[in-house]
């Protein structure tokens, strides 16, 4: 008895350790993010851009509250990497190693302007060192089973996948759902139906990637659409900050709505892997209820050039799009020994 009472100290022990790390991450991935959105805003208002700026000091500061969170772990554990952390660690040197490329690119070819600094080498290099960092608690969830029933147990992971998702939308903002030409939300600011077709789609496969691969790793309990999307929303719309906060207002409701619809079927579809058509049919319709309700925001609250056609037939193409991504993510015939 004595001893099973040990055993049962050392794993609650255990988890708390493992809690603890991962809400120090959550905090200091927080930091990181918000000096690289506020960087973000500072391009996109064309203010003179240096190393030495309050948005670069919150950026990089941020970089190493990050370090010191997964160094201070592995000390405390005499060496060992914690469980899920191993490539976390690896983003930390990736990173710190992207900031000397970058510093060197910088000094020979100046500083990139407009689109270029998200394509740029050496932000590459950064971006999949942040990637690397933030999804630590993500992936620590994964390998922790009894932590993935309600919101509140998988919270550090929702959060994390949020993280994730809000660097690649930060890094495709030239084509996304927050893109200036959408978010402005005039009747002149969509540009070709084309383009925007292109911005529609990319951003509901990016999504659903998310989602799906979260719900197969049952890290998607009810609640987190409302955080993915409507934190997701506010990081991206006040950073890109160009548009009249009338619209800013409007688009950030749209997305923590999307999100709660988003949720609300969740928990009715009750999407699992031994339920292929609840995936399909989940996998459709968020994608598709999100452009209804912007495309149908834009149109009622600030006019658009957009016809009848368009605005019905946009929101189904993108459930198709997700429908297809959750085919990739979770094939019609699953690998041997998966439930059908």
């Amino acid at each position: 008895m004595a001893s099973l009472a040990a055993t049962t100290t050392v794993r609650r022990t255990r988890v708390t350790t493992a809690a603890v790390l991962d809400w120090l991450m959550i905090a200091a991935s927080a930091w990181l993010l918000f000096g690289l959105f506020w960087d973000g805003w500072a391009h996109g208002y064309g203010l003179p851009d240096s190393f030495w700026t309050v948005w670069h000091a919150a950026f990089y500061s941020g970089y190493l509250a990050v370090a010191a969170v997964v160094g201070g772990a592995i000390v405390t554990r005499h060496g060992a990497i914690p469980a899920g952390y191993g490539w976390t660690t690896v983003g930390v040197v990736v990173f710190g190693i992207g900031g000397v490329f970058d510093a060197v690119w910088h000094t020979l070819f100046g500083i990139e302007a407009s689109t270029e600094a998200l394509i740029s080498p050496s932000h590459l290099v950064l971006a999949t060192g942040i990637v690397l960092m933030v999804s630590g608690p993500l992936r620590a969830a994964w390998l922790r089973p009894r932590a993935r029933g309600t919101l509140n147990e998988a919270l550090p992971a929702v959060l994390s996948l949020t993280a994730v998702f809000s660097l690649f939308t930060f890094m495709t903002m030239f084509g996304g759902a927050y893109s200036a030409l959408i978010a402005q939300g005039t009747t002149t600011s969509f540009g070709t139906m084309e383009r925007q077709l292109v911005a529609v789609f990319f951003w509901s496969a990016l999504l659903i990637g998310h989602v799906i691969v979260a719900l197969r790793a049952g890290t998607l309990p009810v609640g987190s659409l409302t955080i993915l999307i409507g934190v997701n929303g506010v990081a991206m719309i006040l950073m890109r900050g160009h548009a009249p906060i009338e619209v800013q207002a409007a688009m950030i409701a749209v997305a923590f709505a999307a999100g709660i619809v988003g949720d609300g079927l969740l928990w009715w579809l009750a999407p699992t892997l031994d339920r292929p058509w609840a995936v399909r049919a989940f996998a459709f319709a968020v994608p598709a209820v999100y452009w209804a309700l912007y495309l149908g925001t834009v149109a009622l609250a600030f006019g658009t050039w957009w016809r009848v056609p368009a605005l019905t037939g946009v929101p189904v193409l993108a459930g198709v799009v997700g429908l297809l991504i959750s085919a990739l993510v979770l094939p019609p015939i699953p690998p041997s020994g998966e439930p059908r």
